[in-house]
This record gives C-alpha cells, structure tokens and sequence, in this order.
C-alpha cells in the first residue's frame, strides 16, 4: 500500500532513514513538503522540523539539504491540479480541516495510501477515519 508521509516523517526520510514500509511507495503532500523547505531553508523559523535539520551532524547536512531541494525520485509528490478538485468536494464534508490537513485527506484518497504521522493530528484522523482510511502514529 502507498505511504503518504508527514513533513516530520519526510525529514527522516530525507536524512536517511528507511520509510516505515521499505517495500512500498512513499508520497508527500505539497503543503507538508512547502513546511519542511521552510523549516529547514529559513533563518528565522525555530521548532520541531528546522531542529532536526539543525542538529544533524556537520557531514550529513550537504546530502540532506540536496535531497530537500531536489525531492528524490522515489519520494512522489501529487499535484494540486490533480488535488484540488477533490479538495472542493471533501470541503463540504470536513469543513474543521485546515489546508494541511484538507489536502493530506485529498491525496490519501486519491492514492489509496495509508498515512504515517509523527504526532497525532484528531481532525485529520478522524476525517480518515470517516473516509475509510488509517493514520499511523509513528513513536
């Protein structure tokens, strides 16, 4: 089943760790992407995500930052002109969902994937849940 991975998860992947299931084709969202480059390419944000890259050690960081800027092949990214129409009709059911989230749901569905979370996000569960599809918290 295809993975559709969360900023934190494709910061991991991008560092060199193996996707939760190695075998399996792994997608990110646009928005989770566009957060990642913005937590790790600016100065002025300070958390979770630019930590991560902050704290790798001195070698590591060329190859993480080339693997951030030119997304690996293997890592599939789906577009918003494929998103978005699906977007508009699953707005009308998951109105509490915020475009992060509205548009992780839009490309779950559209791939029929299984989600893998760093941390739990209830509103985007519980709209998987509602469309019949799962989040895995990863610890």
């Amino acid at each position: 089943m295809t993975q559709l991975v969360d900023d934190r998860v494709l910061s991991a992947l991008l560092q060199g760790r193996a996707p939760p299931q190695p075998e399996q084709p792994v997608y990110t969202t646009g928005c989770w992407y566009v957060r990642l480059c913005q937590a790790a390419l600016s100065s002025t944000v300070s958390g979770t995500l630019s930590s991560s890259f902050a704290e790798l050690p001195p070698k590591l960081v060329p190859r993480a930052l080339h693997s951030l800027l030119e997304l690996p092949e293997e890592i599939g990214l789906v577009s918003l002109r494929t998103l978005a129409p699906l977007i508009g009709r699953l707005r009308s059911r998951h109105r509490q969902l915020n475009l992060l989230s509205i548009e992780a749901l839009a490309a779950a569905l559209h791939l029929d994937a299984q989600v893998y979370l760093l941390t739990p996000t209830p509103p985007l569960q519980d709209a998987l849940a509602a469309e019949g599809r799962q989040a895995v918290i990863l610890a």
